[in-house]
């Protein structure tokens, strides 16, 4: 009786943009696990492995460095509500790209370009460059030990690594799956032996270590009482070292549910499962880290705080070669997960006429079932950011500029989802967010944005403080200009592989994802077939 009456129930969902049509379409065969793997490989990166050196530096003491990572945890949660509001309810491929769209047509879907273009595809780019920067220097550290130095030997293997990645992705969507399920599920065992020896640490396993201790190395001495420097180690707390956030891998999957079996029942598991396997790891390894090194050392690890970890409880050539080479892997999974979902956005952002040569960037090849243009244009941004910056300081450059202005697209998506909800308040949502979580992480983002340009008392860069910032917001401003030619002046929009089908394919989403007979041909309005 009670199903026959969910049939009945008529209901309204949201017009999104369509579904790709043929051989155009890339296969659904992402389940909850392995999307939720598709997080933790964005949100286990090279953060956990580098930024408590930053995190330390600008918070002051070891005390408020752990406050701050699980301040970043609950913040992260309530993003994670938001944005599984926003995926349930727009349950397509693209994340804030179909969001912003959606909450904001006018002008022209302007916010979602600027997200698509200078918040994903540019800076996916440099996301991928300072990620597989990491993955060098680690590969360095193992091989010619910790005083070796190579920039350009960094970026050497940097190359190898991108093009390895590149060419997985490019001949078989599946083996680039599974190599992001094997990669992440090692990562999630290496943080765990992170833990353990830590914990090994404190019950005395290592007697001739110098082992300072948890307890007496936990202290809040020195604590900064700067509101900027509290943004900066937030900052580091949720970046992790690429244009994503340490954090805020949660939402990863949000970018390739055109790929994820029943995307608006598995969203909320992905989402879940993998926020709470990392905030415990991540909080453990902090613990772990402060029980073995002193303050001094981990403020002098030049960004290498596990190996330096590694080298002083187990020394040697196993300390300092073997364990460095095995935590290098955990970025090179980082960059394969960033090349994946960024590759789907350009492909998204194409069929919808936002960028030039369209037709070239939304092609997915019938038999690999990958967008390989989209993969290559991925590839040639994050040479460029490779190798464009001068030696020296450009690591800490990039990451500076590749995260800067993702806070304020998260700033306008949460808005979003009240503008979405006062214009359609009938409109269905399996999950609604509570005021609570969407304002917690709208205030933050909006902190963030604005007080990461207030001088901080501690300068650790040879460039002015605020450069890195001011780019990204004059290219945030060009970007204008060429959604002003590409939209405006070319017509993308009305030209779009997306417009060419609207009539039949705005359908497969309310059948297919919803599980809605439509009636009224728009892909909008009809009867809900079984619960979602």
């Amino acid at each position: 009786m009670v199903a026959e009456q969910e049939k009945q129930t008529p209901i309204r969902v949201a017009s999104t943009a369509p579904l790709a049509l043929g051989n155009q379409r890339i296969k659904r065969r992402i389940g909850w696990f392995e999307g939720g793997l598709f997080n933790v490989g964005m949100i286990i990166g090279v953060g956990i492995f580098s930024n408590p050196t930053l995190i330390l530096r600008y918070g002051g003491s070891t005390g408020i460095s752990l406050v701050l990572w699980i301040i970043g945890g609950l913040v992260a949660a309530a993003g994670l509500w938001a944005f599984t509001e926003l995926g349930t309810t727009i349950p397509r491929s693209g994340g804030e790209k179909e969001y912003l769209a959606y909450a904001y047509p006018k002008p022209k879907k302007l916010l979602s370009y600027l997200f698509a273009v200078n918040g994903l595809i540019i800076l996916r780019g440099a996301g991928i460059a300072n990620t597989l920067i990491v993955f060098g220097n680690y590969l360095n550290y193992a091989i010619y030990g910790p005083t070796y130095s190579s920039d350009y030997g960094a970026r050497a293997w940097a190359l190898a690594a991108l093009t390895i990645i590149a060419a997985i992705n490019i001949l078989s969507v599946p083996l680039a799956i599974r190599l992001n399920t094997v990669v992440t599920s090692y990562k999630i065992i290496l943080v765990t032996f992170v833990v353990l020896v830590g914990f090994a640490a404190i019950v005395g396993a290592f007697p001739n270590a110098n082992i300072p201790g948890l307890v007496a190395n936990l202290t809040f001495a020195d604590t900064s009482n700067a509101p900027s420097n509290y943004a900066n180690a937030i900052y580091y707390v949720r970046h992790a070292y690429n244009r994503t956030y340490a954090y805020n891998g949660w939402a990863n999957v949000n970018y390739i549910l055109d790929e994820v079996h029943e995307p608006v029942k598995n969203l909320p598991k992905a989402a879940i499962f993998s926020l709470s396997t990392t905030t415990a790891l991540y909080i453990f390894a902090n613990l772990a880290y402060f029980a073995v090194l002193t303050k001094d050392e981990i403020l002098n690890s030049n960004l290498t705080v596990a190996a330096t970890f590694f080298t002083k409880t187990f020394g040697g050539t196993f300390g300092s070669n073997v364990l460095p080479g095995v935590i290098a892997l955990s970025p090179f999974g980082l960059a394969s997960v960033i090349l994946y979902t960024g590759s789907r956005v350009v492909l998204e952002t194409s069929r919808e006429g936002l960028l030039p040569f369209a037709d070239w960037f939304n092609y997915v090849h019938p038999k690999t079932n990958s967008p390989i243009y989209g993969i290559l244009l991925i590839y040639v941004l994050s040479v460029i950011f490779l190798f464009a910056p001068p030696p020296g300081q450009a690591f800490s450059f990039i990451v500076s500029f590749s995260g800067y202005t993702g806070y304020l697209f998260y700033f306008f998506a949460l808005i979003g989802i009240y503008i979405i909800r006062r214009r359609e308040p009938d409109l269905y949502r399996p999950i609604k967010a509570p005021l609570a979580a969407t304002g917690l992480f709208a205030i933050f983002s909006a902190y963030q944005f604005i007080f990461t340009l207030v001088p901080p008392t501690k300068v650790t860069t040879s460039y002015p403080y605020y450069l890195p910032y001011v780019i990204s917001i004059v290219v945030l401003v060009i970007t204008i200009g060429l959604w002003y030619l590409q939209v405006v002046v070319f017509k993308g929009l009305e030209n779009s592989y997306n417009a060419r089908i609207a009539v039949d394919a705005e359908k497969l989403v309310a059948q297919e994802v919803f599980h809605v007979e439509v009636k009224d041909g728009n892909g909008v309005k009809g009867e809900k077939e079984e619960s979602v």
